[in-house]
């Protein structure tokens, strides 16, 4: 009973401080999405996702920022600053908004937690919850949340018992699983802006260009001084987890062509995704390991099963407006004795310059029914730190038998 009668206590207190932030399409004068945002460090500063504005950041000419109070008054906002790892935005009006709410540690595990927003677009709403702590073993180190936070609650504050923000609403998982941005991420922004007086940054686009290209240089290279376990997929031993934001699985199939093929595979991948656009995200990267062999076919029909799982297509949503086509390379190479059909693609980021998408395959063809295939896909990436990445993948491989 304690958490409902709180719940109620911290909508009014809080209520005047919240809005809902809009996209609003120049041209047809509608709005094109919504989320929720709050009252931060100054009366006239909101805090929201950086995924509710990147719409307008994409095109500011077509698209402009509003602000809609829970009395019904509306306004413009301007944005000056956007951490796009963490997805956050901070926004500012030519009036004061209401009182800044302040910020404070994440409490223990367990504790009750209430996130704010605007659900649907159906009006201001609480959602009661549990901190069941960050997410350590992930690139944003983001707060999981046992709370249900609908479309709309994005950017939204989540409180604690005494009204201090902890987290920011950033997504759902379903389920009653969600996930906040720690607001350390939010703290970290405002300290920036202070330095500056809070003056918009002067080239917000280079600035977004420059996170993503640290964040994803600084991945690979700690993943290039980590300290590497091999495990053993049909023939070879081959890097596994290479770090602990990594995730890997059995993707093994009992009854390739009616049990003539043993197919044992290994998919890892970091399940990272720094949103750009609705078409556009960057920051993944996943690595396939796939074994075959059999005893049972002869050469020519394994062969053409063989050949026939050897491809080099992949995508993430992105289209021509921005990136590039890909372009390939094909190379026989030795690895650890055997030799390999090796295919490198790259394409690049047209508004994104010095990121690309990489895209490694390689399969063995110096057996007659024994094959072995690998693919990595990088998105978002500096392109020789990526291929020094997989220069290490090879040097590791091992054939054992």
């Amino acid at each position: 009973m304690q958490a409902i009668d709180r719940s109620s206590s911290l909508y009014a207190e809080v209520q005047q401080s919240i809005y809902q932030v809009r996209i609003i399409n120049r041209k047809t004068g509608h709005k094109r999405t919504i989320g929720s945002g709050f009252v931060i460090e100054r009366p006239n500063l909101l805090v929201t996702n950086y995924h509710v504005v990147s719409a307008y950041t994409n095109d500011p000419e077509n698209y402009s920022i509003e602000y809609l109070a829970t009395n019904g008054a509306t306004g413009n906002l301007e944005l000056i600053d956007v951490d796009v790892l963490h997805d956050l935005a901070v926004l500012v009006a030519d009036k004061n908004l209401g009182k800044p709410l302040k910020t404070d540690a994440l409490p223990e595990k367990g504790a009750t937690l209430y996130a704010f927003g605007n659900p649907l677009g159906l009006g201001f709403s609480v959602v009661t919850g549990t901190n069941n702590g960050l997410l350590t073993e992930s690139e944003d180190k983001n707060i999981l949340f046992s709370g249900n936070l609908n479309s709309g609650m994005s950017g939204g504050p989540a409180l604690n018992e005494q009204g201090a923000v902890v987290g920011v609403n950033v997504a759902t998982a379903g389920n009653a699983v969600s996930f906040l941005v720690a607001s350390e991420y939010l703290n970290a922004v405002l300290a920036q802006l202070r330095l500056n007086d809070f003056k918009p940054r002067a080239n917000l686009h280079e600035s977004i260009v420059q996170q993503l290209k640290f964040s994803t240089t600084d991945m690979l290279q700690r993943l290039r001084t980590n300290s590497w376990k091999l495990v053993s997929v049909g023939g070879f031993k081959v890097p596994s987890r290479l770090d602990k934001t990594i995730s890997c699985w059995d993707g093994s199939e009992n009854n390739e062509d009616h049990g003539l093929v043993n197919v044992i595979s290994v998919n890892c991948s970091n399940e990272r995704e720094i949103y750009l656009d609705e078409k556009l995200s960057v920051g993944n990267m996943q690595y396939q390991y796939t074994w075959y062999d059999s005893d049972k076919m002869i050469p020519p029909r394994f062969y053409h099963m063989y050949e026939a799982q050897n491809s080099d297509e992949t995508d993430n949503n992105a289209t021509k407006e921005n990136v590039t086509d890909f372009k390939c390379a094909t190379n026989f190479v030795a690895i650890t004795k055997q030799n390999f059909k090796m295919t490198i693609c790259r394409r690049d980021y047209v508004r994104y310059k010095g990121l690309s998408d990489i895209l490694v395959t390689g399969a063995m063809v110096s057996q007659k029914q024994k094959g072995f295939l690998f693919e990595l896909f990088i998105t978002g990436a500096d392109f020789k730190e990526s291929m020094r990445l997989v220069r290490q993948f090879f040097e590791n491989f091992q054939w054992q038998i």
